[in-house]
């Protein structure tokens, strides 16, 4: 009896691809850009694919380091940030923390304090949150679940004008009172009473507190660097 025939097992192409998981986003491209407008590729996380990002992600997302990105849609989207528009947060969050504190009013976030709110988890560059709102005062862990009374967005070059309008409509819907959107370029600051009401101001001018921060008035004189 002859020995049975061993099958013949060809070796492995040499330069065969990696096998990958297939792309199936949850949210298309004509999807991001209708909510975001032409937000850079760049910001937006693909793995997991869009629409599909949980929490966990998120969490893991924010852990390695390589940036600080937002929930939205089921969506990891980096903060879009600048070595100005990081100095010139921390400068309003320092002018708000001079009065805030003393009076004890209430909390301050920067712009790793994410907020649980309609579309998802949101950090503001800076927010403040009454103490009236958190009588129990800050959570030791994760994001907060009660929406701030005061948002303040510091425009960098990777924010388009449509996704500051969805995130104003975005805070509103949650409760937020104010939202203040302070622009490097011009050197103005918009402050927006709801998603259609604002007044832009500007050099010599003050943003008034009320009714969030009442007696409140920040020169934006002291917001941008000189020059």
């Amino acid at each position: 009896m002859s020995a049975p025939a061993v099958p013949v097992v060809p070796p492995p192409e040499r330069d065969a691809p990696a096998r990958r998981r297939p792309y199936r986003p949850g949210l298309t491209v004509a999807d991001l850009s209708e909510r975001f407008g032409p937000i850079p590729a760049s910001r937006i996380l693909g793995d997991p694919p869009p629409g599909e990002a949980t929490v966990a992600d998120w969490e893991a997302a924010n852990r390695r380091g390589r940036g600080l990105y937002e929930l939205i849609d089921g969506t990891l989207i980096e903060k879009a940030v600048s070595d100005l528009s990081s100095s010139i947060g921390l400068t309003i969050g320092a002018l708000l923390w001079n009065f805030v504190t003393p009076r004890r009013l209430g909390h301050l976030h920067g712009a790793d304090g994410f907020f649980n709110l309609p579309d998802g988890l949101r950090a503001p560059d800076v927010s403040f949150t009454p103490a009236a709102d958190r009588p129990d005062g800050l959570q030791a862990r994760g994001f907060s679940d009660v929406p701030p009374a005061l948002v303040v967005e510091v425009l960098s070059p990777g924010n388009t004008a449509q996704e500051m309008r969805r995130k104003r409509a975005v805070y509103f819907a949650a409760g937020v009172v104010r939202v203040w959107e302070v622009d490097p370029e011009t050197r103005t600051a918009t402050v927006w009473r709801g998603p259609d009401d604002s007044a832009t101001f500007r050099h010599g001018d003050a943003l008034p507190g009320e009714p969030v921060l009442p007696g409140l008035q920040l020169k934006l004189s002291d917001l941008f660097p000189a020059g």
